[in-house]
Protein backbone atom coordinates (compact mmCIF):
# COMPACT_ATOMS: atom_id res chain seq x y z
CA UNK A 1 0.00 0.00 0.00
CA UNK A 2 1.08 3.51 -1.23
CA UNK A 3 2.08 5.55 2.30
CA UNK A 4 -0.25 8.41 2.93
CA UNK A 5 2.80 10.86 2.73
CA UNK A 6 2.89 9.58 -0.80
CA UNK A 7 -0.66 10.16 -1.80
CA UNK A 8 -1.22 13.07 -4.39
CA UNK A 9 -3.30 15.77 -2.41
CA UNK A 10 -7.09 16.71 -3.36
CA UNK A 11 -5.09 19.75 -5.18
CA UNK A 12 -3.20 17.40 -7.13
CA UNK A 13 -6.13 15.64 -8.08
CA UNK A 14 -7.71 18.10 -9.55
CA UNK A 15 -5.13 19.71 -11.23
CA UNK A 16 -4.36 16.28 -12.99
CA UNK A 17 -7.82 15.88 -13.57
CA UNK A 18 -8.16 19.43 -15.57
CA UNK A 19 -4.83 18.74 -17.25
CA UNK A 20 -6.33 15.68 -18.87
CA UNK A 21 -9.91 16.94 -19.35
CA UNK A 22 -8.22 20.23 -21.66
CA UNK A 23 -5.86 17.55 -23.12
CA UNK A 24 -8.97 15.07 -24.21
CA UNK A 25 -10.52 18.13 -25.47
CA UNK A 26 -7.91 19.69 -27.45
CA UNK A 27 -7.83 16.19 -29.05
CA UNK A 28 -10.93 16.18 -30.13
CA UNK A 29 -11.01 19.36 -31.34
CA UNK A 30 -8.24 18.96 -33.45
CA UNK A 31 -10.03 16.01 -34.48
CA UNK A 32 -12.61 17.67 -35.78
CA UNK A 33 -10.78 20.72 -37.28
CA UNK A 34 -8.67 19.36 -39.17
CA UNK A 35 -10.53 18.09 -42.38
CA UNK A 36 -12.04 22.21 -42.08
CA UNK A 37 -7.75 23.09 -42.51
CA UNK A 38 -7.27 20.29 -45.40
CA UNK A 39 -9.95 21.36 -47.35
CA UNK A 40 -8.89 25.23 -47.31
CA UNK A 41 -5.39 24.49 -47.71
CA UNK A 42 -5.74 22.68 -50.04
CA UNK A 43 -7.90 25.17 -52.15
CA UNK A 44 -4.88 26.58 -52.91
CA UNK A 45 -2.60 24.77 -53.88
CA UNK A 46 -2.14 23.42 -57.63
CA UNK A 47 -3.62 20.17 -59.01
CA UNK A 48 -0.14 18.99 -59.22
CA UNK A 49 0.57 19.63 -55.54
CA UNK A 50 -2.47 17.81 -54.16
CA UNK A 51 -2.07 14.77 -56.48
CA UNK A 52 1.60 15.27 -56.86
CA UNK A 53 2.23 13.20 -53.22
CA UNK A 54 3.61 16.19 -51.57
CA UNK A 55 3.49 15.61 -47.66
CA UNK A 56 3.74 18.82 -46.20
CA UNK A 57 1.03 20.13 -44.06
CA UNK A 58 1.91 23.49 -43.77
CA UNK A 59 4.40 24.83 -46.63
CA UNK A 60 2.81 25.62 -49.86
CA UNK A 61 2.46 28.94 -51.93
CA UNK A 62 -0.53 30.51 -52.50
CA UNK A 63 -2.94 29.61 -55.70
CA UNK A 64 -6.03 31.97 -56.35
CA UNK A 65 -6.45 30.52 -59.33
CA UNK A 66 -8.73 27.85 -57.80
CA UNK A 67 -11.18 30.45 -57.00
CA UNK A 68 -11.68 31.70 -60.08
CA UNK A 69 -11.48 28.73 -61.91
CA UNK A 70 -14.13 27.11 -60.27
CA UNK A 71 -16.79 29.60 -61.41
CA UNK A 72 -16.37 28.88 -65.06
CA UNK A 73 -16.02 24.76 -65.06
CA UNK A 74 -19.17 24.62 -62.50
CA UNK A 75 -22.46 26.46 -62.43
CA UNK A 76 -22.02 27.23 -58.83
CA UNK A 77 -23.88 29.93 -58.78
CA UNK A 78 -27.06 28.58 -59.50
CA UNK A 79 -26.80 25.46 -57.35
CA UNK A 80 -25.99 28.18 -54.60
CA UNK A 81 -29.37 28.90 -55.34
CA UNK A 82 -31.04 26.21 -55.63
CA UNK A 83 -29.52 25.16 -52.17
CA UNK A 84 -31.00 28.09 -50.80
CA UNK A 85 -34.27 28.13 -51.73
CA UNK A 86 -34.66 24.53 -51.29
CA UNK A 87 -33.24 25.12 -47.55
CA UNK A 88 -35.17 28.13 -46.71
CA UNK A 89 -38.62 26.77 -48.10
CA UNK A 90 -37.62 23.28 -45.95
CA UNK A 91 -36.91 25.29 -42.93
CA UNK A 92 -39.92 27.74 -42.69
CA UNK A 93 -42.09 25.07 -43.68
CA UNK A 94 -40.98 22.69 -40.90
CA UNK A 95 -40.78 26.03 -38.13
CA UNK A 96 -44.42 26.72 -39.03
CA UNK A 97 -45.71 22.96 -38.65
CA UNK A 98 -43.30 22.11 -35.14
CA UNK A 99 -44.15 25.37 -33.67
CA UNK A 100 -47.78 24.27 -33.44
CA UNK A 101 -47.19 20.38 -33.23
CA UNK A 102 -44.76 21.32 -30.16
CA UNK A 103 -46.70 23.61 -28.45
CA UNK A 104 -49.83 20.83 -28.50
CA UNK A 105 -47.63 17.95 -27.29
CA UNK A 106 -46.20 20.21 -24.39
CA UNK A 107 -49.59 21.87 -23.61
CA UNK A 108 -51.98 19.28 -24.06
CA UNK A 109 -52.77 15.77 -22.66
CA UNK A 110 -54.60 13.26 -25.12
CA UNK A 111 -54.99 10.06 -25.79
CA UNK A 112 -51.18 8.14 -26.83
CA UNK A 113 -49.52 11.34 -26.55
CA UNK A 114 -46.51 9.13 -24.92
CA UNK A 115 -46.75 6.80 -27.94
CA UNK A 116 -47.28 9.71 -30.68
CA UNK A 117 -43.89 10.95 -29.21
CA UNK A 118 -41.88 7.78 -28.92
CA UNK A 119 -43.18 7.29 -32.74
CA UNK A 120 -41.72 11.16 -33.54
CA UNK A 121 -38.22 10.10 -32.20
CA UNK A 122 -38.74 6.47 -33.93
CA UNK A 123 -38.58 8.12 -37.28
CA UNK A 124 -35.06 9.78 -36.95
CA UNK A 125 -33.72 5.94 -36.59
CA UNK A 126 -34.31 5.04 -39.92
CA UNK A 127 -31.68 4.61 -42.52
CA UNK A 128 -32.67 6.82 -45.40
CA UNK A 129 -31.85 4.22 -47.84
CA UNK A 130 -34.81 2.29 -46.93
CA UNK A 131 -37.08 5.37 -47.56
CA UNK A 132 -35.34 6.64 -50.65
CA UNK A 133 -36.88 4.01 -53.35
CA UNK A 134 -40.48 3.81 -52.14
CA UNK A 135 -40.42 7.55 -51.95
CA UNK A 136 -39.54 7.51 -55.19
CA UNK A 137 -41.56 4.91 -56.42
CA UNK A 138 -44.43 7.01 -54.13
CA UNK A 139 -43.63 10.13 -56.48
CA UNK A 140 -43.76 8.24 -59.98
CA UNK A 141 -46.98 6.88 -58.77
CA UNK A 142 -48.02 10.55 -58.08
CA UNK A 143 -47.48 11.15 -61.43
CA UNK A 144 -48.82 8.83 -63.81
CA UNK A 145 -52.14 8.94 -61.36
CA UNK A 146 -52.87 12.88 -61.39
CA UNK A 147 -50.25 14.12 -63.11
CA UNK A 148 -47.98 15.99 -60.86
CA UNK A 149 -44.55 16.36 -61.07
CA UNK A 150 -42.46 15.80 -58.19
CA UNK A 151 -39.26 13.88 -58.98
CA UNK A 152 -36.71 16.76 -60.11
CA UNK A 153 -38.05 19.59 -58.96
CA UNK A 154 -38.26 22.09 -56.11
CA UNK A 155 -41.67 20.95 -54.40
CA UNK A 156 -40.88 17.17 -54.40
CA UNK A 157 -37.42 17.91 -52.84
CA UNK A 158 -38.99 20.73 -50.53
CA UNK A 159 -41.75 17.76 -49.51
CA UNK A 160 -39.08 14.83 -48.85
CA UNK A 161 -36.84 17.46 -46.70
CA UNK A 162 -39.78 18.59 -44.79
CA UNK A 163 -40.47 15.51 -43.78
CA UNK A 164 -38.05 13.93 -42.48
CA UNK A 165 -37.41 17.70 -40.78
CA UNK A 166 -40.59 17.79 -38.95
CA UNK A 167 -40.42 15.18 -36.49
CA UNK A 168 -37.13 16.25 -35.14
CA UNK A 169 -38.36 20.05 -34.93
CA UNK A 170 -41.61 19.30 -32.83
CA UNK A 171 -39.42 16.80 -30.64
CA UNK A 172 -36.79 20.38 -30.30
CA UNK A 173 -39.39 22.97 -29.82
CA UNK A 174 -41.73 20.48 -27.21
CA UNK A 175 -38.71 21.05 -25.01
CA UNK A 176 -38.45 24.91 -25.39
CA UNK A 177 -41.85 25.37 -24.86
CA UNK A 178 -41.78 23.49 -21.52
CA UNK A 179 -39.84 25.91 -20.16
CA UNK A 180 -42.57 29.24 -20.79
CA UNK A 181 -44.50 29.41 -17.61
CA UNK A 182 -48.36 28.70 -17.83
CA UNK A 183 -49.16 31.69 -16.08
CA UNK A 184 -47.88 33.66 -18.60
CA UNK A 185 -50.85 32.16 -21.18
CA UNK A 186 -53.32 32.28 -18.74
CA UNK A 187 -52.50 36.05 -17.61
CA UNK A 188 -52.87 36.62 -21.26
CA UNK A 189 -56.26 34.67 -21.77
CA UNK A 190 -57.68 36.91 -18.99
CA UNK A 191 -56.33 39.80 -20.69
CA UNK A 192 -58.85 38.09 -23.38
CA UNK A 193 -56.48 36.60 -25.92
CA UNK A 194 -57.79 33.81 -27.59
CA UNK A 195 -55.70 30.41 -27.53
CA UNK A 196 -53.88 31.08 -30.78
CA UNK A 197 -53.39 35.11 -29.86
CA UNK A 198 -51.72 33.70 -26.80
CA UNK A 199 -49.46 31.06 -28.54
CA UNK A 200 -48.25 33.84 -31.40
CA UNK A 201 -47.94 37.15 -29.34
CA UNK A 202 -46.31 35.36 -25.81
CA UNK A 203 -45.37 31.95 -26.09
CA UNK A 204 -43.51 32.63 -29.84
CA UNK A 205 -41.56 35.22 -28.69
CA UNK A 206 -40.09 33.81 -25.71
CA UNK A 207 -39.37 30.70 -27.16
CA UNK A 208 -37.66 32.66 -30.40
CA UNK A 209 -33.81 31.33 -29.20
CA UNK A 210 -35.16 27.92 -29.49
CA UNK A 211 -37.03 28.58 -32.48
CA UNK A 212 -33.57 29.70 -34.09
CA UNK A 213 -31.92 27.00 -32.89
CA UNK A 214 -34.00 24.28 -34.17
CA UNK A 215 -34.40 26.41 -37.50
CA UNK A 216 -30.46 26.04 -37.49
CA UNK A 217 -30.44 22.50 -37.42
CA UNK A 218 -33.34 22.30 -39.95
CA UNK A 219 -31.43 24.45 -42.56
CA UNK A 220 -27.83 22.74 -42.34
CA UNK A 221 -29.20 19.50 -42.34
CA UNK A 222 -31.07 20.67 -45.68
CA UNK A 223 -28.45 22.60 -47.37
CA UNK A 224 -26.02 19.68 -47.38
CA UNK A 225 -28.49 16.50 -47.50
CA UNK A 226 -27.03 14.38 -50.75
CA UNK A 227 -28.81 11.19 -50.47
CA UNK A 228 -32.51 11.98 -51.99
CA UNK A 229 -30.79 15.12 -53.59
CA UNK A 230 -28.70 12.71 -55.70
CA UNK A 231 -32.06 11.31 -56.92
CA UNK A 232 -34.59 13.78 -56.66
CA UNK A 233 -32.91 16.78 -57.34
CA UNK A 234 -31.42 16.83 -60.62
CA UNK A 235 -31.27 19.47 -63.41
CA UNK A 236 -32.56 23.07 -63.04
CA UNK A 237 -33.12 22.08 -58.99
CA UNK A 238 -29.62 20.79 -58.50
CA UNK A 239 -28.46 21.46 -54.84
CA UNK A 240 -24.67 22.38 -54.05
CA UNK A 241 -24.12 19.23 -52.61
CA UNK A 242 -24.88 17.35 -55.79
CA UNK A 243 -23.10 19.90 -58.13
CA UNK A 244 -19.96 20.14 -56.26
CA UNK A 245 -19.75 16.23 -57.27
CA UNK A 246 -18.87 17.92 -61.24
CA UNK A 247 -15.78 18.19 -60.30
CA UNK A 248 -15.01 14.54 -60.72
CA UNK A 249 -14.68 13.86 -64.03
CA UNK A 250 -14.15 10.43 -65.76
CA UNK A 251 -10.72 10.98 -67.08
CA UNK A 252 -9.56 13.08 -63.84
CA UNK A 253 -10.54 14.93 -60.57
CA UNK A 254 -10.26 18.59 -59.84
CA UNK A 255 -9.28 18.41 -56.68
CA UNK A 256 -8.20 22.19 -55.75
CA UNK A 257 -11.11 23.49 -57.36
CA UNK A 258 -12.94 20.84 -55.67
CA UNK A 259 -11.70 22.11 -52.17
CA UNK A 260 -12.13 25.95 -53.19
CA UNK A 261 -15.96 25.33 -53.89
CA UNK A 262 -16.49 23.43 -50.56
CA UNK A 263 -14.83 26.07 -49.06
CA UNK A 264 -17.22 28.62 -50.48
CA UNK A 265 -19.56 27.08 -49.26
CA UNK A 266 -19.51 26.88 -45.97
CA UNK A 267 -18.82 30.62 -45.63
CA UNK A 268 -22.87 31.10 -45.41
CA UNK A 269 -23.35 28.35 -42.96
CA UNK A 270 -20.00 30.10 -40.73
CA UNK A 271 -21.93 33.47 -41.05
CA UNK A 272 -25.16 32.17 -40.28
CA UNK A 273 -23.68 31.00 -37.04
CA UNK A 274 -21.91 34.06 -36.34
CA UNK A 275 -24.36 36.37 -36.85
CA UNK A 276 -27.10 34.03 -34.41
CA UNK A 277 -24.29 32.36 -32.15
CA UNK A 278 -26.17 33.68 -28.77
CA UNK A 279 -29.59 32.93 -29.60
CA UNK A 280 -28.91 29.54 -30.92
CA UNK A 281 -26.68 28.62 -27.62
CA UNK A 282 -29.33 30.36 -25.55
CA UNK A 283 -32.08 28.35 -27.24
CA UNK A 284 -29.95 24.79 -26.91
CA UNK A 285 -29.46 26.05 -22.95
CA UNK A 286 -32.67 26.53 -22.79
CA UNK A 287 -34.08 23.53 -24.06
CA UNK A 288 -32.44 21.05 -21.50
CA UNK A 289 -34.18 22.85 -18.24
CA UNK A 290 -38.14 22.66 -17.76
CA UNK A 291 -39.36 25.31 -15.36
Amino acid sequence: MIPDEWAPSEATKDRLFGLASKGVLLTITIWALFPIYWMVFNSFRTRFEIVGGDPSFTETSLHYQNYIDMWSRVDLLEYFVNSLVIASTTTGIALFIACLGGYAFSRYRFPGRQYVGASLIGTQLIPGILILLPMFMLFRTIHDTVGIQLIHTYQGIIFVYTTFAVPFAIWMLRGFFDTIPRSLEEAARVDGCTRFQALFRVVLPLAAPGIAATGMFVFLVAFNEVLFASVMARGDVTPLSIGIQQFMERDQNHWGEMMAASTVATLPILLIFVLFQKPIVKGLTEGGVKQ
